[in-house]
């Protein structure tokens, strides 16, 4: 591991305590409401979260899932996965998995190795962590290749072309760039694609791919 990366995540697991009251769910609600809308979850579905934080997305996916398939909730930083342990003790969710992993060694060989090498996914979502990690294509290399047929990869995070005064605090809350063509990389490796750029303020978009 290297020093950057763990400077990451200790930047993250002291982050852990107070990412709540920094993303609170007012702020990213509609991008990600519409997000996992985008998932067309539904009771036994297979699904991953990479990066999952303190699990705010857990909530929007019981809706759809009501405690039955699978949900692997997947971070690197210790003080996010116990928020989100929290989340889950609290629920008594009993379909959720919280597992500490690099998000680029997340591939079929991994989920071979964890669970079963004919399980895939049939939605997976990356919010908020495209834009910070390393490899970041390789990571959606990977995640797309995890899908099942039909599988959808949902993406939401942040696009700001060009310098802006908005860019800098996300850039220092997040620890990541807002340039990176995330959503276009994606749509170059699916005929099937779409995405929505509106949300906040034209800051945030969310993008899902369809795999053939």
């Amino acid at each position: 591991m290297n020093k950057q990366l763990k400077k990451a995540i200790k930047y993250y697991d002291k982050f852990a305590k107070v990412y709540d009251l920094f993303s609170p769910k007012w702020y990213y609600g509609n991008a990600r409401k519409y997000a996992i809308q985008q998932m067309a979850l539904k009771e036994g579905s297979t699904v991953l979260n990479v990066p999952c934080g303190t699990g705010q997305n857990l909530e929007y996916f019981q809706k759809n899932m009501n405690n039955t398939g699978l949900i692997i909730s997947i971070d690197l930083s210790e003080g996010m996965l116990e928020k989100a342990k929290e989340v889950v003790n609290k629920n008594d969710w009993k379909n959720v998995h919280i597992v500490k992993e690099d998000a680029t060694k997340v591939n079929t060989t991994w989920l071979a190795t964890q669970y079963d090498n004919t399980l895939r996914a049939d939605a997976i979502l990356c919010d908020l962590g495209l834009s910070g990690f390393p490899d970041w294509e390789k990571v959606i290399d990977n995640l797309y290749e995890l899908l099942a047929p039909k599988g959808r990869l949902v993406i939401m995070d942040w696009y700001l072309p060009k310098p802006t005064l908005r860019g800098k605090p996300i850039k220092w809350i997040g620890k990541g760039e807002v340039d990176r063509p995330i959503y276009q990389y994606l749509q170059s490796k699916t005929n099937d694609f779409s995405v929505d750029t509106s949300f906040n303020r034209g800051g945030v978009f969310v993008a899902t791919g369809i795999k053939s």
